[in-house]
C-alpha cells in the first residue's frame, strides 16, 4: 500500500485534487460460448492490484492495459483487481442464455457491492436514498417530466443538502482524528464530548462563511474556536505526522472511493437489443461508473444481445423444401 507523504490533515486536500485526474477504464468482452475477457486500462491510478495471472498489452504506449480471459463470468467476478485502500471492489456476475431456435438471447449482468460502510457519517440521515442515488448516479431520474424552471427549483435545495453532506464528511475526518488524541492538546477550549458534538455547527459555519475546507481547514478550526490549540494536527510536526498517518489514511476511504473514475465498456455477442443504463456506440455499450456510485448501495450493469442462428434458418429451409418435394412427389 502506497503511503501518504503529506501532512496528516493536508492529505485529504491533496487526494481530492489529484484523484480527479485518475481513472481506470474497465472493458468486458462476452463470448457466445460463455467465456469472457476483462481488460483494465489504467492511467495515474494505484487502485489496481493484479497478480501474475494477468497479462499486459505491450502495444499500448499511452496507458497501462492488463487483461485476462476467464471460463465464465462468475469466475471473472471472483477475481477482482480494483481496490480502495486495500479493500477490493467485489461484484457478482451472471450470463443467461436463452435458445429460441432462430436466435439465442444473451443477458449479462454484473452487480458491484455497496461501499456504504466507507462513509464516516450516514448520508441517509440528511437525504433520502433516492435523492442520493440521483445525485451520485443519475438514477432514478427525479426530474423526469419537469420543466426547466421546475428542475431549478427542485435542484437548489437538493444541491444544498448534498453540499452540506460532503462538507460534513470532510470536517468529520478532522474532528474524529483530533478527538481520538484529545489528551495531547494543551488547554483545549472545550472538552472532548463537546468538541465532537460540534461537527454540524462547524459545517454550517464553514458553508455560511465560504471556507475552502480542502485547503484551509486549519484556519477554519482556528477561527471557529478562536484558538491555535489544535494547530499541532495541521503543522508539519514530523512526530505527530508519523504517529497518526496510518490512522488518518483509514478516514480517507470515502474520498478515495468518491474520486475513483471507472468508466465501464461492454462487448456482447451478436446484436445488442437492450443496453440498460448504457449507451451503444459502434457495437460497444458504454456505462458511466465510478466509486461514488457504490456509496448508496449495490450498482448493477446489465445488457441483452441476440445472436442469429444461421444454421436454424438453413435447417428450417431444408425441412420446408423436403416437405414441399414430398408433397409434389405424392401428387405424381
Amino acid at each position: 500500500m502506497q503511503k501518504f507523504k503529506y501532512y496528516i490533515l493536508a492529505a485529504i486536500a491533496a487526494l481530492m485534487i489529484t484523484s480527479c485526474e485518475k481513472n481506470v477504464q474497465m472493458i468486458t468482452e462476452i463470448n457466445s460460448d460463455g467465456t469472457c475477457t476483462r481488460f483494465y486500462s489504467i492511467k495515474e491510478s494505484d487502485n489496481v492490484y493484479a497478480d501474475e495471472t494477468w497479462a499486459e498489452d505491450m502495444n499500448d504506449t499511452v496507458r497501462t492495459t492488463i487483461y485476462r480471459t476467464f471460463n465464465s463470468v462468475e469466475e471473472m467476478a471472483a477475481n477482482p483487481v480494483l481496490a480502495v485502500n486495500g479493500e477490493y471492489i467485489n461484484s457478482q456476475a451472471q450470463l443467461d442464455k436463452k435458445f429460441k431456435w432462430f436466435y439465442t438471447d444473451y443477458t449479462f449482468s454484473e452487480t458491484f457491492a455497496s461501499k456504504e460502510h466507507f462513509l464516516n457519517v450516514p448520508w441517509t440521515d440528511k437525504m433520502s436514498r433516492d435523492e442520493l442515488s440521483f445525485m451520485l448516479t443519475g438514477y432514478p431520474n427525479l426530474t423526469e417530466g419537469m420543466t426547466g424552471e421546475e428542475i431549478v427549483q427542485f435542484m437548489d435545495p437538493l444541491q444544498e443538502k448534498f453540499e452540506y453532506l460532503t462538507y460534513l464528511s470532510v470536517i468529520d475526518c478532522d474532528l474524529r482524528l483530533i478527538a481520538n488524541h484529545y489528551g495531547i492538546i494543551a488547554n483545549p477550549p472545550v472538552d472532548r464530548t463537546t468538541f465532537m458534538s460540534l461537527h454540524d455547527s462547524i459545517t454550517t459555519y464553514a458553508l455560511e462563511n465560504g471556507w475552502d475546507i480542502l485547503r484551509h481547514r486549519k484556519g477554519l478550526i482556528q477561527e471557529y474556536f478562536n484558538t491555535d490549540a489544535y494547530n499541532i494536527f495541521y503543522d508539519s510536526n514530523d512526530d505527530i505526522k508519523d504517529e497518526f498517518e496510518d490512522e488518518y489514511e483509514g478516514y480517507l476511504n470515502f474520498v478515495d472511493l468518491y474520486y475513483l473514475i471507472t468508466p465501464y465498456s461492454l462487448k456482447m455477442p451478436g446484436r445488442v437489443i437492450e443496453t440498460g443504463r448504457g449507451t451503444l456506440n459502434d457495437g460497444v455499450i458504454d456505462y458511466r461508473f465510478g466509486g461514488k456510485f457504490l456509496l448508496v448501495g449495490d450498482y448493477t450493469i446489465t445488457a441483452t444481445s441476440r445472436v442469429t442462428n444461421v444454421w436454424a434458418f438453413i435447417l428450417s429451409g431444408l425441412i420446408i423444401l423436403l416437405a414441399v418435394a414430398s408433397l409434389l412427389y405424392r401428387r405424381k
